[in-house]
């Protein structure tokens, strides 16, 4: 969205879902939109039509929304008028919208009905979501479920998969002689396979190796940031049933099939029941943690099963 010419802006709806303490209502958006509204405020034509949409005021550059009065269709009604005479389309852009499912008391499909709305009558708004847990976002859209407003829309789908062995140690020879750092082939090798081909691993490695000119250094740092973020995410998840930190536990031990994993549970005294496990693991798939393969369950993320070992 950078490099186009277009109006944009960008909703992180993971912070939405923190700021409303678990439960999403149009008055957070409200608010969020507003602080994003007020980066574009410098743009005076924008300025001056957003105005005459009820609910919405200006302090200087800042723009002020009450939330009890606008209508977020009446908001993205004005995207679109300000669009076409610009002549350039307005973006709406939400970050990881599976946690769209928290929004109002219908999992979702209040938001659902502003995007077909903008779907069948704004040309020039477009809506575009991503999501790092693949699966939950897939379900969340019931894309093939005729009873949710987005059924029968023209969807497009952009999946992104991490970088091969080839591409990421181009990738990160590229950055090193933009920097001027000159680094072994070999090295750099190992390096991917130890942190694969995720390209913001990659840059972080990057950036940390520049910083301490040594590899095991800079490995360390980025297995370090990324046990720090993934704390908060493991957190949520024991949040939700304890049994799926023990199941990342053990596929991160090398526990990979369904019959050790329940022998596991049983062990422990937990007597979970085979709908109840098969649901765990499924549930763990759709959020893009693991992933079912001939030789059995296994985490897709190494620098996460290198956390897991850790904790």
């Amino acid at each position: 969205m950078n490099e186009s010419d277009v109006f944009s802006i960008s909703v992180d709806v993971r912070k939405l879902y923190e700021i409303s303490g678990g439960n999403i209502s149009s008055i957070h958006l409200a608010r969020m939109l507003g602080d994003e509204l007020s980066k574009l405020s410098k743009i005076q034509k924008f300025l001056s039509l957003l105005k005459r949409v009820r609910g919405i005021s200006f302090e200087g550059a800042t723009v002020d929304v009450n939330p009890k009065e606008l209508s977020l269709s009446d908001l993205f009604e004005k995207f679109n008028e300000i669009s076409d005479k610009e002549e350039k389309k307005f973006v709406v852009f939400f970050d990881e919208a599976q946690y769209f499912r928290y929004y109002g008391s219908r999992g979702g499909n209040d938001i659902f009905a502003l995007f077909a709305y903008c779907y069948d009558n704004l040309e020039n708004v477009k809506v575009i979501i991503t999501g790092s847990e693949v699966g939950v976002l897939h379900d969340f859209l019931k894309l093939d479920d005729y009873t949710s407003p987005l059924h029968g829309r023209g969807v497009g789908f952009l999946t992104l998969k991490p970088f091969s062995l080839e591409e990421s140690m181009e990738f990160l020879k590229r950055g090193f002689d933009e920097a001027g750092e000159r680094v072994d082939s070999v090295s750099l090798e190992k390096v991917v396979e130890e942190i694969d081909g995720i390209p913001g691993y990659l840059v972080l490695f990057g950036v940390k190796y520049i910083g301490s000119k040594n590899e095991g250094t800079a490995l360390a740092e980025v297995f370090d940031t990324a046990r720090i973020l993934f704390e908060k995410e493991l957190d949520e998840l024991k949040r939700r049933s304890p049994r799926y930190l023990f199941i990342l536990k053990q596929l991160a031990q090398g526990v990979n099939s369904w019959f050790s994993l329940k022998n596991l549970f049983h062990a422990k005294g937990d007597f979970v029941s085979d709908s109840n496990l098969y649901s765990l693991l499924k549930t763990l798939e759709k959020m893009s943690f693991i992933e079912k393969t001939t030789e059995g369950y296994k985490i897709i993320d190494p620098v996460l099963e290198k956390v897991l070992k850790m904790i």
